[in-house]
């Protein structure tokens, strides 16, 4: 189940301390990891094992295999569903590409079935059903596995799961394979695959399910033969090998394995016909099952306490699910890694398969929810003005410098993924507390874990419609808010109203900016659709509304300089940041402008297929900084005053003063994805769909050789995630669901 580590073998790969070998194959390894100085997790003994991929050392490895790993990490990445093996962090560019992935205890199906025969009927519907909506979770975010088959469903306690994205892709990626390669295993290939289809469909992966299905059911593959050009020429002409599955599976996989893609059931479909009445509370294992999930488990326990401190053994098989395996970044003590190679030795030799190829009152909110904790201390206040979202007023996206160093993450960070409904709206970070804007009110995360400090709910009504974040900026320990009709103080410790100021006329707060002490916001009248643009001081001892403008729309993005505000709708508008007077600058000359940044004076916008700049100190008509910019999303500038921008299939960079381009990087091997930029020190970060790129960029900014690491943090659910980066962690909360994650910067 995990063999010892071969004499002379690395002992660590990344971050990762190597326990044991999981299985080996032509290109690469699979080794049982724990994260270097990680210590187990009371009640949850497993906790912090991973299934480390990588490759074996020594190998030259060309631009063509790192796009196909990074294309892995990209995919097991998107997906998160309870049936496959969640990714806990990967990298395709060091020098030892590696994958980490949830540890499952238990062996895979190809492994089962050879050691204990095929698989009751019963046993078969319920792992069938949480495949097949493994696969639903997988297409839902547009990926396709390309490679299901019984050595890539692993089987632990709580269910099977699918692994190895190693030649998963996008519904929309550029096809990777040479013209006449076909992907997948021969016998668990559908006719697409046969017939050289370059773009395959979700059914494909049914069909590839079915066969699965009929190998778990009988032992042997549909399509078995000992001549390959004979499991090729049945695959394509429909001619499966089904007497010895039980003839009430046999209807539904007769159904997956149609020739035609368009007869086949769907995922959810084929769920529902595996299980009409649903899915058991509890999976109905069989014992022989059961005995090698406990084997597999008291083996990873004994390499886990190998290291640091032990957790205890279990006295008896267990009769449920193990609990889920929890990365953790807590440092501990560690023994000699040779007493981890000895300890493993003695458990023998395990081969898994699959893993290869009025100004306050009394009350504050609610503290966490169930399962939520609260901090064990309080954080420090802020010593400044905080990272707000789109990084400052003007929406630059310069996140400053990232020097490497550990120590400007909040201390204990992790990488961690919080529920959904908090951050739709977006999300400031201030003093190790990330305080974030969704479906569920005000939400304070503590940036280290993600575990809740405390919630506000949410109390606008449903008045508030779209009207966008409640969080109006974090600055000195104090939280502002839009709650109800006012605009409160929150104390960022513990959720404690400190102060609070009532909006004109009832109104609603929406789209709010923070600059030298004054929030700039709109207040939205309920229900309509006119708008007046406030200043209100929030800093220093007199609290005061400093002006309001009567406004006639309110769907406009709002950004703030020094001494100038800039409202961005049909039409640009220039105010006094003191007093409120409208300025010359903008107009209807700058209608349609997209995506719009403020940079010392000067506004940036997407405008059609034209990168534009206007300078607003006058009446000066904007000027074309380039043009292909169709598709374009949101630019970041950086300090020297470049301009980053993402198109589809390209990021390119040009100097704001006369549009000159400094470089471009066209990634035409790549998933033509495009994003939103953030810059941070030398780094230019992309995130969009189911990634986040990075481009180095030099000194001179000059064209950079081409994409760095990736990191992949949210699925695709049809928009652009916001994203914080504090040195080398990233914060990144989804706008379609409000789920909030963080991870390590590529």
């Amino acid at each position: 189940m995990i063999g010892p580590l071969p004499p002379g073998s690395r002992t660590r790969v990344g971050p990762y301390r190597l326990l044991g070998l999981l299985g080996a194959g032509g290109m690469g390894e699979v080794y049982l990891a724990r994260e270097d100085g990680a210590t187990p997790v009371p009640g949850a003994p497993l906790a912090g094992l991973v299934a480390l991929k990588t490759v074996l050392p020594g190998l030259d490895l060309d631009d063509g295999f790192r796009i196909r790993f990074r294309r892995e990490i990209a995919a097991a990445g998107a997906v998160r569903s309870p049936h496959s093996a969640a990714l806990v962090a990967g990298d395709a560019a060091g020098a030892t590409p590696w994958l980490a992935t949830e540890y499952v205890p238990g062996p895979s199906l190809a492994e089962a079935v050879r050691r204990t025969g095929p698989l009751p009927e019963a046993v078969v519907r319920a792992a069938g059903s949480r495949l097949a909506l493994a696969l639903a979770d997988m297409h839902a975010v547009r990926v396709l596995h390309r490679d299901l088959k019984p050595g890539n469903v692993l089987l632990g306690a709580e269910g099977p799961k699918v692994i190895d994205f190693g030649i998963a892709q996008a519904f929309e990626a550029t096809q990777l394979t040479r013209t006449g390669v076909v992907v997948g295993s021969p016998g668990y290939i559908s006719p697409e695959h046969v017939n050289g289809s370059r773009a395959l469909l979700p059914a494909s992966d049914v069909f590839c399910l079915g066969a699965v299905l009929a190998f778990a059911a009988c032992g042997r593959g549909p399509f078995d033969d000992p001549d390959m050009a004979a499991v090729i020429f049945r695959i394509a002409h429909g001619e499966p090998e089904l007497g010895r599955v039980p003839a009430g599976l046999r209807t539904v996989v007769e159904r997956c394995l149609a020739t035609r893609p368009e007869d086949r059931p769907t995922p959810h479909e084929l769920a529902a016909m595996l299980l009409p009445g649903g899915a058991p509370g509890r999976f109905p294992w069989h014992e022989p099952l059961r005995e090698q999930f406990a084997a597999h488990s008291e083996q990873a326990l004994r390499c886990a306490a190998s290291v640091g401190v032990a957790p205890p053994m279990p006295s008896a098989p267990p009769q449920g699910p193990p609990a889920p395996p929890v990365p953790t970044r807590r440092r501990g003590p560690l023994m000699a890694l040779a007493a981890i190679a000895a300890v493993c030795a003695v458990l023998g030799a395990v081969y898994l398969p699959g893993l290869i190829d009025g100004d306050g009152d009394d009350g504050a909110p609610a503290a966490g929810r169930p399962g939520a904790s609260a901090p064990a201390s309080a954080p420090a206040s802020s010593s400044g003005p905080t990272v707000v979202p789109g990084a400052d007023a003007g929406h630059t996206d310069d996140f400053g410098s990232r020097d490497g160093k550990l120590s400007a993450r909040p201390a204990g960070w992790r990488p961690w993924t919080s529920g959904e409904g908090m951050g739709e709206y977006g999300c400031v970070l201030s003093a190790g507390t990330l305080v974030c804007s969704g479906e569920r009110g005000v939400t304070a995360l503590d940036a280290a874990t993600g575990r809740e400090r405390w919630n506000l709910p949410d109390e606008r009504g449903s008045d508030a419609g779209t009207a966008g974040r409640a969080v109006a900026a974090v600055d000195d320990g104090t939280v502002y808010a839009f709650v109800r009709d006012e605009l409160v103080g929150l104390r960022l410790t513990d959720g404690k109203r400190v102060w609070r100021r009532p909006l004109p006329d009832g109104r609603l707060g929406t789209g709010a900016v923070y600059a030298n002490g004054v929030v700039y916001y709109v207040a939205q009248v309920k229900g309509g659709s006119a708008g007046t643009l406030v200043a209100q001081q929030v800093t220093g001892e007199e609290k005061a509304q400093k002006w309001a403008v009567d406004y006639g729309e309110f769907e406009f993005t709002l950004l703030a300089g020094d001494d100038r505000v800039v409202a961005v709708g049909s039409d640009v508008r220039v105010f006094d940041a003191a007093t409120g007077e409208r300025l010359q600058g903008g107009g209807e000359q700058n209608a349609g402008c997209g995506h719009p940044v403020l940079k010392d004076g000067e506004l940036i916008c997407v405008a059609g297929d034209s990168l534009t700049v206007t300078d607003l100190s006058g009446t000066a008509r904007p000027r074309v900084l380039a043009k292909g910019m169709e598709g374009a999303m949101k630019p970041a500038v950086t300090t020297d005053g470049t301009v980053v921008v993402s198109t589809p299939g390209r990021v390119r960079a040009f100097r704001l003063s006369d549009g000159e381009e400094r470089w471009h990087y066209a990634d035409t091997l790549l998933d033509k994805a495009v994003g939103d930029v953030s810059i941070v020190g030398s780094s230019a970060f992309v995130h969009a769909d189911v990634t986040v790129d990075s481009y180095e960029l030099d000194a001179e900014g000059k064209n950079p050789p081409g994409p760095g690491k990736v990191f992949s943090l949210l699925p695709v659910r049809g928009t652009t995630p916001a994203l914080i980066a504090v040195d080398e962690a990233l914060f990144l909360s989804s706008p379609d669901d409000g789920t909030v994650l963080s991870g390590f910067a590529p």
